[in-house]
């Protein structure tokens, strides 16, 4: 059996934080495993670029554009330095007819990731900005968040260009800004250089209560 160094050596690639991995509308001819690092993959919508999710070490992405033959729906990038397996077409292939657990572990993380889109949309489509915020820390913190003494830590840098990008208001920096000075006088988040830190999940979670009574009662 091959070691992960030898495979690395024969199919690996790194990418240095920044680095644009593919681009949405590229011919997808290749998948990517990650070994080590964090990569964002982000779409383009009215003129705006939104990150979609985030992946880490044991993640895989690209595979749909491998399976269907279609232009990649959405760019992939190197949030930090990046070590990925790359697998073309034919690997990929041989892959898949040889190994059962590949393809069963590629249509549970299809099936996760639709879950998550829907997530996301149903977020995305609400007009409240305070709330589309709020809810966006939320799904973050969830998937990437960890709790410390210093309160809950994401596993890559959640800045606030990051965090306006997921909530599909990059043209609005300043918007987000507000709300987030908003949620740092109440003590829910805080500031450690440009990375957000949830202070208190629990006050999030009350102040997302806030908004929904508002919305619904008109006060």
């Amino acid at each position: 059996m091959r070691t992960a160094q030898e495979i690395f050596s024969r199919y690996g690639k790194t990418y240095a934080a920044g680095d644009v991995i593919f681009n949405e509308g590229d011919i997808g001819e290749e998948m990517f495993i990650i070994q080590s690092g964090q990569v964002k993959i982000v779409k383009k919508t009215n003129k705006e670029e939104k990150t979609l999710v985030i992946l880490s070490e044991g993640d895989f992405f690209g595979e749909m554009a491998v399976i269907d033959r279609e232009p990649r729906s959405a760019g992939a990038v190197a949030i930090t330095e990046t070590r990925c397996i790359v697998l073309n077409n034919a690997v990929f292939e041989s892959t898949m007819q040889s190994n059962i657990h590949i393809v069963k572990r590629i249509l549970r993380n299809m099936s996760s990731r639709l879950r998550e889109a829907n997530k996301q949309i149903a977020n995305l489509l609400l007009k409240d900005h305070n709330r589309r915020v709020a809810n966006t820390l939320v799904l973050i913190a969830q998937k990437h968040g960890t709790q410390t003494d210093k309160g809950i830590v994401m596993d890559f840098p959640l800045t606030v260009v990051e965090l306006a990008s997921s909530s599909g208001l990059s043209a609005e920096i300043d918007k987000v800004k507000d709300i987030l000075s908003k949620l740092e006088k109440a003590k829910v988040i805080r500031f450690e250089g440009e990375r957000i830190i949830i202070s208190s999940l629990e006050n999030l979670g009350k102040f997302i209560q806030y908004l929904e009574m508002k919305e619904e009662f008109g006060v």
